[in-house]
């Protein structure tokens, strides 16, 4: 016999009247059962098309009844749309109409991007299962009969049915005990966007503050995430994901063949990717054959391009001894996700994104705090690049804990799924029911930067704009570390020194006058802030170092994005070359800045004429005030 995983039916799934009472809909009559990514390893399971009959014991049905019975009349665990004791002994009395002792149903698969379920159309699985299970607290099994070709479904009870715990497994006395609010004493914004032009220091300035919020704690109590295109709900909050579980065997292998065992389960990985990683391996010991063979038996299903011992390409790829490990599979005995964690292999485990681990970690000491065990004391996350993401598909409902009351906890609590439960639950202690609605507590803080001059952006709704917290970082606030800062550059054919804050500060004036929106200019850290301010302290930027950043950062910004348009005005000096990148470099490394605009060169000379002239009166006075101290 073998068993698929136990598959915890969600509310989803049943028909209206058996499902949680918040939960809406009539419910869905496919169940899902894992994710596209073990298509085949699921194929292989319930060998469709292979003659397999799919069956329900009759008798099974009354004992699950017998056995939920308590359920339906008290509802212990959940409250349900329709559940009681008459609802039980209807369909009780479904169950006594089946016809025979074994009932048959077919079953087919259904796939979308990235999930796989099964579902019927018989009567028995759409009709009468949907509609007297408990969701929840009921786990559906699937167990297949190699000898007689037959795979059947179990119901089994994941929770201790017993109403004198009905007190005890309240979900709203249990719920009352979370105090979400520590009065955290703080004058920094709980929910905050610091945005601005490229290169003012947005991540600078917020890091600063996160030593200033968190204090001697302020290199653990903090999670760091930068958003992109294709980041995700389940990266950002969590979500299931197949995870290696060591058993006995395991234990007593080798380094190396441990080795290869994880390349060949890591479910990220390409087939390709893993021959390749593995190719070295296997090489070294003269079994170069072997690996073929072994990646058609446990994971093999794209056709890849293989190698011969020299490294040149083979001429068949393998692929007669690829086909000879797919032959085998059905053979072998699967130590992967369809066994228990116990055996080993690959099980599936809810694992946590940013957002939920930094959740629990305030939680814990809230929790902490309400047994006196520890101070009230603050954890935040921080967002990099907030809008390079699709932040409503990001959030997801997270979105609504946002809101947050007088007392800075979300004022509208979520409810969670059953995912999210057990995990709050593993982690912080507790049931499940305990965490079916969860809020943001007051020590909690949510910091992001925002540039929304960036290409390829996604736009925020008003409704989740409204949330935040938005301080603006303008072009020339910060700018302090870099003023009198000068670095030897050409100007045409003489090399002067050129104070950076005024040579950007001379384009941006240029940019302005264009029409080119600030958020488009040079902010004071646009070179950074290691090459613009000495590490000696002086005053004197390297001018190798300077030359080569403005080449690779700032001269393709300008050239591609902030004065594509403008290029023939803006590359002046080199009036027959504005629209060829290559050879403005090149110009640059003859004439420097004599690339640029006329009116560009003689407010960035003029510029840092006067700045120097200030920098050496201040610093004259500032050594005539020291004198005079010391001879006092």
């Amino acid at each position: 016999m073998i068993k698929f995983k136990p598959i915890k039916i969600p509310s989803s799934f049943v028909a209206h009247n058996m499902k949680i009472a918040n939960d809406s809909g009539s419910g869905e009559s496919k169940l899902w059962v894992g994710s596209t990514q073990a298509e085949n390893d699921i194929d292989s399971f319930f060998s469709f098309g292979d003659g397999y009959k799919y069956i329900i014991s009759k008798e099974h049905l009354r004992d699950y009844l017998l056995q939920v019975k308590i359920e339906y009349i008290y509802q212990i665990f959940n409250k349900y749309k329709n559940a009681s004791l008459n609802t039980w002994i209807d369909n009780y009395n479904e169950v006594e109409k089946l016809p025979t002792p074994i009932v048959e149903f077919n079953l087919v698969k259904f796939t979308d991007k990235s999930r796989y379920y099964v579902r019927s159309e018989d009567s028995i699985f759409k009709k009468i299962l949907r509609s007297l299970i408990l969701p929840k607290i009921t786990d559906l099994v699937f167990i297949k009969d190699t000898d007689n070709k037959t795979i059947s479904i179990s119901l089994e009870i994941n929770q201790e049915l017993n109403p004198n715990n009905k007190e005890d497994n309240s979900p709203s006395e249990t719920k009352s005990d979370i105090q979400y609010c520590l009065h955290i004493n703080s004058d920094f914004p709980y929910n905050r966007i610091i945005f601005g032009a490229p290169g003012t220091g947005k991540s600078f300035k917020i890091n600063e503050d996160r030593k200033k919020l968190l204090g001697l704690r302020a290199d653990e109590d903090y999670e760091r995430v930068t958003f992109h295109p294709d980041y995700s709900y389940a990266n950002f909050v969590g979500t299931y994901k197949p995870v290696m579980k060591p058993n006995n065997n395991q234990s007593n292998l080798d380094p190396n063949t441990n080795f290869i065992f994880s390349v060949l389960d890591d479910e990220t990985l390409t087939d390709q990717q893993k021959y390749d990683q593995l190719y070295d391996t296997f090489n070294n010991n003269q079994q170069l054959t072997n690996l073929p063979i072994l990646m058609g038996l446990i994971c093999g299903t794209e056709k890849i391009n293989t190698r011969l011992a020299d490294g040149s390409a083979t001429a068949d790829n393998n692929q007669p001894e690829f086909n000879k490990g797919k032959s085998l599979r059905k053979y072998v005995k699967p130590a992967n996700k369809h066994e228990s964690n116990s055996s080993g292999g690959i099980s599936y485990e809810y694992v946590p994104g940013p957002f939920m681990r930094l959740y629990v970690e305030a939680m814990k000491n809230v929790l902490k705090v309400a047994k006196g065990d520890e101070e009230p004391r603050p954890f935040l996350l921080i967002i990099e690049e907030i809008n390079r993401a699709n932040v409503a598909a990001v959030f997801g409902e997270i979105f609504q804990l946002l809101d947050r009351n007088d007392d800075n906890v979300s004022e509208y609590p979520i409810q969670t799924s059953e995912d999210i439960r057990n995990y709050l639950a593993k982690e912080l202690g507790g049931n499940p029911s305990d965490y079916a609605q969860i809020r943001i507590p007051d020590n909690m803080f949510i910091w992001a930067t925002m540039n929304s001059a960036d290409q390829g952006v996604f736009p925020m709704d008003t409704a989740f704009k409204r949330r935040w917290d938005f301080t603006y970082l303008g072009i020339d606030d910060n700018d302090s570390d870099i003023q009198g800062k000068v670095v030897k550059i050409k100007v045409g054919n003489t090399e002067k020194d050129i104070e950076w804050n005024s040579l950007r500060q001379a384009i941006n004036e240029f940019l302005a006058k264009e029409k080119i929106n600030e958020d488009k200019q040079l902010g004071p850290y646009f070179i950074s802030r290691k090459i613009t301010v000495p590490a000696n302290g002086g005053n004197i930027i390297d001018t190798d170092a300077f030359n080569r950043v403005f080449k690779q950062k700032v001269i393709p910004y300008l050239f591609d994005d902030a004065a594509k348009q403008k290029r023939s005005k803006l590359f002046e000096g080199i009036p027959n070359e504005a629209n060829r990148y290559s050879k403005i470099c090149e110009e640059y490394d003859k004439i420097g800045i004599g690339i640029f605009a006329q009116s560009i060169q003689n407010d960035a000379c003029e510029k840092s004429a006067n700045n120097a002239t200030t920098t050496a009166s201040q610093e004259q006075n500032r050594l005539m005030q020291q004198s005079s101290i010391d001879n006092i």
